[in-house]
């Protein structure tokens, strides 16, 4: 009998992108698919468009919530769905046609409980593939442990792509089999800043026995209405990311696990300084507050042992003279290259 899968979209204020992402779905050349949409309280056209996908197609199913952020709605959505499999997007994405069907394929043929695949970051005028890997890659048995402990952070190697961090990190782009979303923990982006994707996955995988990544790139990542999540400043995301570090840190405490994994997280600590950094300029408020704001974070005990501890070797130049500035505390200079990475990042992506 041909496997259900149960899509997951969370729907909160994307009434000119949601058509785009649904059609994807209801277009699917996988046909035994139920769609979950989750209307967040969208104060928008979004709810009587998911009433309207409804009614007209008996695979859509629609929930109308308070809003409650991404996380949750999700989980709701998860609450009332009945497949065999999994699959989360984000209302503004979109999947490529036969992105389910390969899916499954690929899930049934090695008994995979996880397949992850590449995806497309789609600007306006240009397209980039984030790659998984080169070739089909197989993780079964106690080789998870190494999707978890890159979910926790990068260690030796994996520093040479700093920008690549957390490719593994996102909900969406991976089919999951219903066993495993059941091991999953929900915690809110409200609390946690960013990242709730990696703590769901983190416990999601102590139940999976096997995961498959390809590297096909079956999803399109919009990148043109992320303005407000990625822009805006958010003055209390250095503390988020400290609730983020104490999930990590309390599974690791579960589970037992070893050295590679807290080297992990450390550095994840360290990485954090750029993303720190990028936060203080998205605010619009005098350059010498941003500065002093910057230092302040600079000097946190734990972030100055993170960045003491942080395995610089196999940083490229550029990284090594950016965290080494961090390390030193030189707040307006790293604040300058942040500004001059994301130049490079806006001219890159025209």
């Amino acid at each position: 009998m041909e496997s259900k899968v149960s899509v997951i979209v969370p729907v909160f204020r994307v009434e000119a992108y949601l058509p785009t992402c649904v059609d994807s779905i209801l277009g699917q050349t996988y046909r035994n698919i139920e769609l979950i949409l989750v209307d967040d309280g969208s104060d928008d056209g979004c709810p009587a468009m998911c009433d309207a996908y409804a009614a007209a197609d008996a695979r859509v199913r629609c929930i109308h919530k308070q809003n409650g952020g991404q996380a949750f709605a999700r989980r709701d959505g998860v609450a009332v769905a009945t497949g065999d499999y999994f699959l989360f997007a984000d209302s503004d994405d979109w999947l490529e046609p036969d992105a389910i069907e390969r899916f499954v394929r690929t899930a049934e043929v090695n008994e995979a409980d996880v397949v992850c695949s590449g995806y497309r970051r789609v600007y306006p005028n240009r397209t980039f593939d984030t790659v998984l890997c080169t070739e089909e890659t197989v993780y079964a048995g106690e080789a998870v442990r190494t999707i978890q402990r890159r979910l926790i952070g990068p260690v030796a190697d994996e520093l040479r792509f700093v920008e690549a961090v957390d490719r593994l990190t996102p909900m969406w782009a991976k089919l999951y089999s219903a066993r495993v979303i059941a091991a999953g923990k929900w915690v809110s982006e409200r609390e946690t800043g960013s990242l709730e994707d990696a703590i769901f996955n983190l416990y999601a995988f102590r139940a999976c026995r096997m995961c498959v990544l390809i590297p096909d790139c079956l999803y399109d990542y919009r990148k043109d209405n992320r303005n407000a999540t990625t822009l805006r400043y958010r003055p209390q995301l250095a503390e988020q990311w400290e609730r983020v570090y104490a999930y990590m840190e309390e599974f690791m405490q579960e589970t037992g696990t070893g050295d590679d994994c807290r080297i992990a997280l450390n550095n994840r600590m360290a990485l954090g300084c750029l993303g720190l950094s990028f936060n203080e300029l998205a605010g619009k408020r005098p350059a010498r507050e941003r500065r002093r704001s910057l230092a302040a974070l600079l000097r946190q005990e734990r972030r100055r042992r993170a960045l003491d501890t942080l395995e610089y070797a196999y940083l490229p130049r550029k990284w090594r003279l950016f965290y080494g500035l961090c390390r030193r505390g030189r707040a307006g200079t790293v604040l300058m290259m942040t500004w001059l990475v994301q130049r490079l990042k806006s001219v890159r992506s025209k």
